[in-house]
């Protein structure tokens, strides 16, 4: 099994989400595969992946750790998400955003700094690609296991078809596994976060995720927990 299979949430900052304990029983409860955990912010390391990985895997869940990329620092950033390797994570992800699209050339750098940290690799970053030719898809592409596009709907102002169809046909060159990530903040309803989970599955995508766990509440954590993924896609 890869470690994006199934679903995932995001965490930001954990203490905004309760308990480590309680965080890793509600993932239980909703049906989760695993969490995605910030362990680092550029070079800073952030120490939460420790608070919560033993109790995760003791659960038969899947911990990854996730860092903001700014791409300046290369070095430090993979020193930062070795420390998270360290402590147990199962996979790391980079979140590669705005930097990347202006300058393009720091991608060969951060991903030389990755490539030997000897877990699976995958990249987040935009949600259409088609809107953002200035950001390096190719090199991303070629040196991580999985993209993970944030596909928040409710912000582009579109359905979660519509920007799916969109975002999986623009990645579709790139020939890598895709594991969209979705959306729990601001007005997205239940129903939109049951169907990103149907058009993924129906899609025989491998996982998906949802952004974030401090923000969606008790209700949405239901729908997540409600919204089927079959783990691997359609088999």
């Amino acid at each position: 099994m890869d470690p994006w299979e199934g679903k995932h949430i995001w965490i930001w900052e954990l203490e905004q989400c309760g308990a480590p304990q309680d965080v890793v029983n509600k993932a239980v409860a909703i049906g989760l595969a695993g969490l995605l955990v910030k362990g680092w912010d550029g070079s800073n390391y952030w120490s939460q992946v420790e608070s919560i990985v033993e109790k995760a895997h003791n659960a038969g869940l899947i911990l990854g750790a996730w860092g903001y990329s700014y791409g300046a620092k290369p070095s430090g950033e993979a020193e930062a998400a070795q420390r998270c390797v360290a402590a147990g994570a199962d996979w790391l992800v980079i979140d590669a955003e705005v930097e990347y699209e202006h300058y393009p050339s720091r991608a060969q750098a951060i991903l030389k700094a990755f490539k030997s940290l000897g877990v699976p690799l995958g990249y987040s970053s935009f949600g259409l690609p088609s809107y953002h030719s200035g950001f390096p898809w190719r090199m991303f592409s070629d040196a991580c296991a999985v993209a993970i596009p944030q596909i928040y709907w409710d912000d582009f102002g579109m359905t979660v078809d519509s920007a799916l169809s969109r975002s999986l046909a623009d990645l579709n060159a790139y020939g890598l596994p895709v594991a969209p990530a979705g959306q729990l903040y601001g007005s997205v309803t239940n129903d939109s976060i049951a169907r990103f989970a149907d058009i993924c599955q129906n899609a025989g995508l491998p996982g998906i995720s949802y952004w974030s766990w401090q923000h969606a509440g008790e209700a949405r954590l239901a729908a997540v927990g409600a919204a089927y993924m079959k783990k691997g896609g359609i088999t």
